[in-house]
């Protein structure tokens, strides 16, 4: 083989070579960033589901308190109710007394008269 031969086949090698380490190089670059990329959308992702998990929380937090106050309520209106009942039933009974008594007074008073 000549030396020039040899020579091309030299250069062509390195030449392959420094190609092939740029290509590399490139894949490798790519490859970083793609990976970069899907680690940075699942960290998105992440954050995405842990806010609504968060905000699902509050929000079960919130019909909790507004479900408790709603009993409280139907409780406090109950009693109320029981006690104006009550009340009611005393007033009137209190009523029929004091008409019961006014028309004795009448009676009395009219069989005085005659």
């Amino acid at each position: 083989m000549s030396v020039v031969a040899v020579a091309v086949s030299a250069v062509v090698a390195v030449g392959t070579a420094v190609y092939g380490g740029e290509v590399a190089k490139s894949e490798g670059k790519k490859n970083r960033q793609l990976m970069f990329d899907l680690k940075m959308a699942e960290l998105a992702n992440t954050e995405k589901i842990e806010f609504e998990r968060i905000r699902t929380e509050a929000e079960t937090q919130r019909i909790q308190i507004f479900s408790n106050s709603i009993t409280e309520y139907r409780i406090a209106l109950q009693k109320e109710s029981t006690i104006r009942l009550r009340d009611s039933w005393v007033y009137i009974a209190s009523l029929g007394s004091a008409i019961g008594v006014v028309y004795a007074t009448s009676l009395i008073l009219t069989k005085k008269a005659d």
